[in-house]
């Protein structure tokens, strides 16, 4: 059974609240249009949902049938026949005939939080199996993306007969040609976007060409979990499983699947939405040791939350591939010994402590540059920036920080001292960067790159980083121009501070996880009073927001301090705005208090305001 979707919800032309322009200068427009208005209220009168709820669902174009599959997402209803996907029974097929020959299974996965889950993920099915297998995680400065030929050669001595890429491989023809050169058999399981030339391998990836299977939102870990599915079917039709070897606990691992899938921010719609959703039971059951010391060592109070795994567990998982070992990530996750698992959690915390700092210099220098390319009137459809003191391991961060400062699709660039430089890009709703990357290799622009809609990795040569910048303006300008064309705030409903509670909170939590794909709804308090509004830290507002009939409710501003909504919350103090943003549960010392983290504000029309 499938959820019954209706069309995508694009905001209606009707202004929320009347704010035509808002301190970001944005408009804010109801999320619902007519059609989308009536569809609600069906929604709260056939299954007797608040109204909120019902408006929350039909803002994500859930159908009026489809209201209770949709409340309660499971892996056993959305997931399809795993052999639907192409490759995927001859690779299930071959990973089990391996299993049960013990043969020597190498894992060659990426660096990154999707890399290190697929690789654990399929490290602990293989273990209760009885295989322990080699696990390959590249260093993303010397080695890159992607299975390299040095690498693979060393796998092969350490007699590797079946090579497993995870999180990659779809595009590395030459190196996995070495591979079957020296005699191993490769499966790749993957998500990035694929070209018409296949390596020699059985590639499972719903997003090559000729697969139909429309599960091209799942994150690789998503791919490897339906893997292990049909391999796990296979073995028990062979009688593989026994009382001495019982077959693992699939959905017990869901934990790994959930944090691969939000933090590799792949559209929560569907399966990956029951992956995520029933995860985070998974999670809160502390049964995964990695897991359980990486949540203590981030100091994470109360129940894990999506926004936890893509900001708080995610980051430090990233931070060994980005400036210390690549491996700790995945390491970490198939750590059993608390101890150990602790030391490695305590060792992840600080790189990304160290992260943050380097990510901080480097973001300013990128800034500056952006600002000067773009001009007051911040012309241009990308930004690309470049330099030669940044660290490698932290231009995807910049790229993403630019794109969200410029609204465009953004590259950061570390120039090495060969003459070549490496870097990340981050897009826009709308903008496909991995096609446009691919075509840039095609053309001889780039050495290297690939990647998907929203991200893309590159190898270009110093000098061609002119014939890059225009060759992106000219192939993505329409579509920026499109993408940035609406600058509109889409709004869920209206609350105010007293309604803010704990119930309310439970209610709304009803229709997450929330994510890519699955927007956390956006609330609007009418005509609340700013009664206190300063600056915590270098970048954020503190703010409490006061109803007409007395009720406070706390409020955060992330990255707002200098910026025009920061400044509108200073000028505004003691009077009545508009405040639109989502709603959070802020847990200190055992107690909960529901926030709200501020994403807009919009001025109250008085009599003498301008």
């Amino acid at each position: 059974m499938t959820v019954a979707l209706a069309p995508a919800i694009k905001p209606s032309t009707r202004l929320f609240l009347g704010v035509e322009r808002s301190v970001c200068g944005r408009s804010w427009r109801d999320r619902l249009d007519e059609r989308g208005s009536a569809r609600a209220l069906a929604i709260a009168q056939r299954h007797a949902v608040p109204e909120l709820l019902a408006r929350i669902l039909a803002g994500r174009g859930v159908e009026v049938d489809g209201v209770e599959a949709f409340l309660d997402p499971t892996v056993k209803r959305l997931m399809p026949d795993p052999h639907v996907v192409t490759a995927m029974e001859a690779a299930a097929t071959r990973i089990a005939d391996a299993a049960m020959a013990g043969e020597r299974i190498a894992i060659f996965g990426d660096y990154d939080v999707d890399g290190a889950t697929s690789s654990a993920l399929l490290s602990r099915f293989l273990r209760a199996a009885g295989v322990d297998p080699i696990v390959y995680i590249p260093d993303r400065i010397f080695e890159g993306y992607g299975p390299n030929v040095e690498a693979i050669r060393g796998l092969a001595e350490r007699g590797a007969k079946l090579l497993i890429t995870v999180d990659c491989g779809t595009t590395s023809i030459e190196p996995l040609a070495e591979a079957r050169r020296l005699g191993l058999d490769v499966v790749v399981l993957d998500h990035h976007q694929a070209d018409e030339r296949l390596p020699d391998a059985l590639v499972v990836n719903p997003n090559r060409l000729d697969d139909l299977s429309q599960l091209g939102h799942l994150a690789a870990v998503g791919v490897v979990f339906m893997t292990l599915v049909a391999t796990n079917r296979v073995l028990r039709s062979r009688g593989f499983w026994n009382d001495v070897r019982p077959a693992p606990d699939l959905l017990g691992l869901l934990d790994i699947v959930a944090l691969g899938t939000v933090a590799d921010v792949v559209p929560l719609i569907g399966l990956n939405r029951a992956f995520v959703s029933k995860g985070l039971i998974a999670m809160r059951r502390r049964d995964n040791p990695g897991l359980t010391a990486l949540m203590d060592a981030a100091r994470l109070s109360g129940p894990p939350e999506p926004y936890h795994l893509g900001f708080v567990l995610g980051p430090r998982i990233n931070a060994g591939g980005r400036i210390g070992r690549a491996d700790l990530g995945a390491r970490l996750l198939l750590e059993d010994d608390p101890a150990e698992a602790g030391r490695i959690a305590a060792e992840l915390d600080r790189l990304n402590r160290e992260r943050q700092v380097i990510e901080t210099g480097m973001l300013a220098e990128a800034e500056a540059e952006a600002m000067a390319a773009l001009g007051l009137e911040e012309k241009g459809a990308v930004v690309v920036t470049a330099a030669a003191n940044w660290h490698p391991g932290v231009v995807g961060l910049i790229a993403a920080r630019l794109k969200e400062r410029f609204n465009r699709p953004a590259f950061a660039i570390a120039l090495e001292p060969g003459g070549t430089g490496t870097g990340s890009g981050r897009s826009i709703a709308g903008v496909d960067l991995g096609v446009a990357v691919r075509r840039a290799v095609a053309e001889g622009l780039l050495l290297k790159g690939g990647g998907h809609a929203m991200a893309a990795g590159v190898t270009l040569r110093r000098d061609a980083l002119p014939a890059f910048r225009a060759y992106l303006e000219e192939t993505l300008g329409a579509a920026v121009e499109a993408g940035r064309a609406d600058r509109s705030l889409p709004i869920d409903g209206a609350v105010s501070a007293a309604g803010a509670n704990i119930e309310l909170m439970a209610t709304i939590a009803k229709a997450g996880p929330f994510g890519a794909g699955n927007p956390e709804p956006i609330v609007a308090l009418p005509s609340h009073t700013i009664a206190y509004a300063e600056a915590v830290g270098e970048k954020h507002m503190r703010v409490r927001l006061k109803s007409g009939e007395g009720a406070m409710l706390n409020a955060i501003a992330f990255r707002a301090v200098g910026q025009p909504l920061g400044n509108a919350l200073l000028k505004e103090r003691g009077q009545a705005v508009h405040v639109a943003g989502c709603l959070t549960v802020d847990r200190w010392n055992g107690a909960e208090r529901v926030q709200l983290r501020i994403s807009d504000v919009a001025l109250v029309p008085q009599p003498g305001r301008i």
